[in-house]
């Protein structure tokens, strides 16, 4: 079983201004951005990991978030070899799946529920 650390992503109202704000207080590299439907992708890489930070779709009401995604952390990416393989441990443990669905860059994802109240983004690689 093959997994790696892929990226964290935080929401934002300004990804651009929240990018800026990692590469000043910590050096942090400011990646090229990139539109996925209604999102900005505004990433930074900080000691080779990813954050990608991002504004909430439409759909997302600033006020009042869900609960996933929502403002801050919202989740960690972990990049599998084989998904369905993770999912079937996740469901093993009693843990939600709370969406499985195709992602940008043509990965498969899967954003689930690990302890301690942490999201966790399953990404497989586009075969």
């Amino acid at each position: 079983m093959t997994h790696r650390f892929h990226h964290a992503h935080i929401k934002s109202q300004d990804p651009r201004a929240s990018a800026q704000w990692w590469a000043d207080m910590f050096g942090a590299t400011v990646l090229p951005e990139l539109k996925f439907g209604p999102m900005l992708f505004a990433p930074v890489e900080l000691d080779g990991v990813r954050i990608n930070i991002t504004n909430p779709s439409p759909d997302e009401g600033a006020d009042d978030p869900p609960p996933i995604p929502h403002f801050g952390l919202e989740h960690i990416g972990i990049l599998t070899d084989d998904l369905d393989r993770d999912l079937n441990r996740f469901v093993e443990q009693g843990l939600e799946i709370y969406e499985r669905r195709p992602g940008a860059g043509g990965y498969e994802i899967a954003f689930v529920a690990a302890p301690d109240g942490v999201c966790l983004e399953l990404l497989q690689n586009p075969t």
